[in-house]
């Protein structure tokens, strides 16, 4: 299995609690858009939508998929773990890319990971995150928001951050 990138979460900006993702020798580019709906459903087919995804299986017609965290208490500025598997019906391996945000109770999405997509390599996205000590306390959901030539569908994945 193929060792999972690191990413880091920069630290949130006070109330908006604005969350963004630089890449391992990459950039320190910041990433956050601002949203102030929530819903408790799984979007799927074409519009998925991250501010609705709250299961960690989704099929929505041919697509079928799983994301799953290593755990839901990830502690601040340790490496946390995720994994996405994407196929078709039948089981095979779907080609296209996952695009991960990060969703906070009562304000949506309030950042992405940078960079903001991932291809899928064999249906599979292993990837690592570190949460900063400001997200300790804070309702966030890690949501992959997964686009193939078969269909779309978005998954998410709460955690509660620890010190």
């Amino acid at each position: 299995m193929r060792q999972p990138l690191k990413r880091t979460i920069v630290a949130p900006v006070a109330i908006a609690l604005l969350l963004a993702v630089a890449a391992c020798g990459g950039s320190k580019s910041k990433t956050a858009s601002s949203s102030t709906s929530t819903a408790t459903t799984t979007a799927a087919a074409p519009s998925a939508n991250p501010r609705t995804a709250t299961t960690a299986t989704a099929t929505s017609g041919p697509v079928h998929a799983t994301l799953h965290g290593a755990n839901h208490a990830p502690v601040a500025g340790k490496n946390w773990s995720y994994t996405v598997h994407v196929t078709d019906a039948s089981g095979k391996p779907l080609a296209g890319t996952v695009e991960t945000d990060f969703v906070v109770a009562g304000l949506g999405v309030v950042g992405k990971e940078t960079p903001a997509v991932h291809k899928l390599k064999d249906g599979t996205l292993s990837d690592a995150v570190q949460f900063p000590a400001d997200a300790v306390g804070h309702p966030i959901t890690l949501v992959a928001v997964i686009q193939t030539s078969a269909g779309a569908v978005a998954l998410g994945w709460p955690v509660n951050v620890s010190k």
